[in-house]
């Protein structure tokens, strides 16, 4: 059984997911957290396998939560995936910089069984994506990067399709190759690119530089 921790200020949505929840019966829900305080008080307590966490909440944002989140001592197994209507680069990359195993429009969790593959995915150690928020990924890939010299041609394609959103089932079937082998590639990707997870490599293969924070702007 794996249980599920929902953060979510907008009723609507979180009822709407908490039917989702206990539809099936595979998910357990644990917390309905209506903001960022409640949300760490709730997460610390009852440790849930997956936490839905909206990004825009009151009292501190999902992405100050997800930093509260990882400097827990023992750190938590708990993974975050980010339910958000926006879809903003620089949201993106701080949620997946702040600990995000996977950023989902909520557009495209309208049905139960999106969101259980999702949650599917994460626990497989995937990251899931909505296909636009995966296109931002792949045009950085259009920029010339020093880090592709380090890479051979086929963790260059497995990093790729991970960055798609791909699960590595799907990859290895792309590519004609073992799920067992698409693990070996990343983890040779990960030791090339001095980064322990999914987030930090496409991060640090891309590109991407630290930014002001899009809440520091507003």
């Amino acid at each position: 059984m794996t249980t599920i921790s929902v953060v979510e200020d907008d009723r609507v949505f979180a009822e709407l997911l908490v039917r989702y929840i206990h539809a099936n019966k595979e998910l357990e829900l644990h917390s309905v957290s209506r903001n960022g305080i409640e949300a760490l008080a709730d997460i610390s307590r009852h440790k849930p396998d997956v936490v839905l966490m909206d990004i825009n909440l009151p009292r501190m944002n999902g992405i100050d939560c997800l930093r509260e989140l990882k400097k827990f001592t023992p750190p938590l197994r708990t993974h975050v995936l980010v339910l958000t209507d926006y879809d903003e680069s620089d949201l993106i990359f701080d949620a997946i910089r702040a600990g995000a195993v996977g950023y989902l429009l909520k557009d495209d969790t309208q049905h139960g069984e999106r969101l259980s593959a999702a949650v599917t995915q994460v626990l497989a150690g995937e990251a899931p994506m909505s296909p636009g928020i995966a296109r931002r990924f792949i045009s950085h890939f259009q920029q010339p990067s020093p880090l592709l010299r380090d890479l051979t041609y086929r963790e260059e394609q497995v990093l790729h399709l991970l960055a798609r959103g791909l699960p590595y089932k799907q990859i290895a079937d792309r590519l004609a190759i073992s799920m067992n082998t698409v693990r070996k590639h990343l983890g040779s990707i990960y030791t090339k690119l001095q980064v322990h997870t999914r987030g930090e490599a496409m991060l640090q293969f891309l590109g991407q530089q630290p930014r002001q924070s899009y809440y520091t702007k507003m």
